[in-house]
């Protein structure tokens, strides 16, 4: 199902503009997979536009691209890089919520408090749910106990992942801690920013002016890449470097305008 180099050109035809997924796509844990420094290298070299789109909140915003240049070897602008960290943040201050209980690292909290979001327990504006992997008993107690209170506090999530992909294998993301919220207190997420919420590439697609047509999406997910993809009408490349197979392909609802083993179709072409 990998579509060959000379059949590339009707794919790249209007493109300007590329946003890539971080795990499972570019690197996988403290590895880069196949092409992917060549292909960053090639696009800074050739003056292409793109952004590196990550959900990974268990990172902050430094974190992020310090881990991307250690693991690519490369150097990458601030402007290259967008997180579900950013994309909450922009929501918060968009709504003027400066007060919440933060479910996440360290980074995250300091992320949000450079940004004028305060962590605390009594009486937060909001409930922020990241990709906590400090997570601690004391922490889903004192969540659980939020999420009951007859006053309803709003409940948000940086992304919604089920998992997030290693080199060791797969281990419980954002999804997976909400539902166990769900399980325990009824309630789910009221909003996710990340992807494949549409906010966080119409934030990308507004800071580069850039009309979601002329747009090619790479990832490795069919629910977060590619259904965010789709919903704006960018083209979509799915690579099997991730999580899915391409019998996830056949069998999902959710088709991307390609499917490629890894990177390298893409590096060869745009060289």
């Amino acid at each position: 199902m990998s579509t060959k180099v000379s059949e590339m050109t009707g794919i790249l035809d209007g493109i300007e503009y590329f946003i890539f997924d971080v795990d499972g796509t570019l690197l996988l844990g403290k590895e880069a997979l196949d092409f992917a420094t060549e292909l960053i290298k090639l696009l800074q070299r050739k003056g292409v536009s793109f952004t590196i789109l990550s959900n990974n909140s268990s990172y902050s915003i430094n974190e992020n691209k310090a881990r991307l240049e250690d693991v690519l070897e490369v150097e990458i602008n601030d402007e290259n890089i967008f997180t579900s960290t950013h994309a909450t943040i922009e929501f918060l201050q968009k709504n003027d919520i400066t007060n919440c209980y933060i479910l996440g690292t360290n980074g995250l909290i300091s992320d949000l408090s450079k940004n004028g979001i305060q962590n605390c327990s009594e009486n937060p504006q909001a409930i922020i749910l990241g990709f906590d992997t400090s997570l601690t008993y004391k922490k889903i107690k004192q969540t659980a106990l939020l999420l009951q209170k007859p006053e309803r506090i709003p409940f948000y999530a940086t992304h919604p992942d089920d998992t997030c992909p290693t080199e060791e294998g797969e281990i419980p993301d954002v999804g997976s801690f909400l539902k166990m919220f769900e399980q325990a207190t009824g309630r789910t997420a009221d909003a996710f920013f990340g992807k494949p919420s549409t906010l966080i590439l119409n934030s990308c697609l507004s800071k580069a002016s850039v009309k979601p047509s002329k747009v090619l999406v790479i990832g490795d997910r069919l629910e977060t890449d590619i259904k965010m993809a789709n919903s704006v009408g960018a083209k979509s490349a799915l690579v099997l470097t991730g999580e899915t197979t391409l019998e996830d392909v056949e069998k999902s609802k959710m088709s991307p305008t390609v499917v490629w083993d890894n990177l390298e179709e893409l590096y060869k072409s745009l060289q």
